[in-house]
Order: C-alpha cells, then sequence, then structure tokens
C-alpha cells in the first residue's frame, strides 16, 4: 500500500485539477473524462485515483463517480490558483502567447510555493498599474523583453 506521507508528484497534481474542472464542469468526474482531459490512458487514470484515494484525496470506488474530498479539493485549487497567477504573470508581464503561457504555467505551478505564487501576481499587478505611468507603450515593453 502507498503511503500517505510525502509530496504529491506533479502527475498527481495534475489529477487533482482536472477532478477539480471535471466536477466544476459536470458536478462529477468520470474515469473516461479525466483520461480525455489529461490525454492518458484509462488505466493510468485508474492507478492514479487508486493513489489518490489511499491519501484521502478523492472518493472513488470502481464503476463510480469520482470527487474530491475536502483535502483533495484544497490542493486542487492551490495548484489551479498558481497556475492562473503564473499564466497570467506570464501573459501580462512577460507577453508571451496565451499557448506558450499555459503551456508553461503547467510546469511552473508544481515547482513553486503559493507564497511565490501570490508574489508575482502582485508583481503583475503592480506592473500593470505602473507601465502607463512610465510612458512605455506595450509595443515598446514587448521589444525590450525581446531584444
Amino acid at each position: 500500500m502507498t503511503s500517505n506521507k510525502g509530496k504529491l508528484s506533479t502527475s498527481l497534481e495534475d489529477y487533482l485539477e482536472a477532478i477539480l474542472f471535471l466536477e466544476s464542469k459536470y458536478r462529477v468526474a468520470r474515469v473516461k473524462d479525466i483520461a480525455a482531459q489529461l490525454k492518458v490512458q484509462m488505466s493510468s487514470v485508474t492507478s492514479a485515483l487508486k493513489n489518490l484515494k489511499e491519501r484521502d484525496l478523492v472518493n472513488y470506488e470502481k464503476n463510480s463517480f469520482i470527487s474530491l474530498t475536502d483535502k483533495g479539493k484544497k490542493i486542487a485549487a492551490t495548484v489551479r490558483k498558481k497556475h492562473d497567477i503564473i499564466r497570467n504573470f506570464l501573459q501580462s508581464v512577460l507577453m508571451l502567447s496565451k499557448t506558450e503561457s499555459d503551456s508553461a504555467a503547467c510546469e511552473i505551478e508544481h515547482a513553486i510555493s503559493i507564497d511565490t505564487a501570490l508574489r508575482l501576481k502582485n508583481c503583475s499587478e503592480y506592473f500593470s498599474r505602473h507601465l502607463s505611468d512610465s510612458g512605455l507603450s506595450d509595443d515598446e515593453w514587448e521589444k525590450i523583453l525581446s531584444e
């Protein structure tokens, strides 16, 4: 049996985030929907769900709907919040495309703490407020970034 202790892997955090998304969209998550969302095989989903259940992060029984426990919701919401903050920073401050920002945020969200993400959020907000005060246009800022 897998230990309940230890840091969640990037993959398991992605499963929690996917279940959170599916619950918000459909009220419940199913194995096939999680597999489609993450572009993985259903057998991989089943294995991950067993691991997450052992950690008391999901409610899961074979052939039933999947839902997050309160503990699982908290972790998933934190991962989602970090993702959103990072994506916004990459788009608004570093002026990366939506696709590139989203892709990079998926990787970075697992490597930083929520405190670091909140500092990025504060930086984005500060930057947004003060960029126009500087007299620098978005085009000029983008040119500086790409030099």
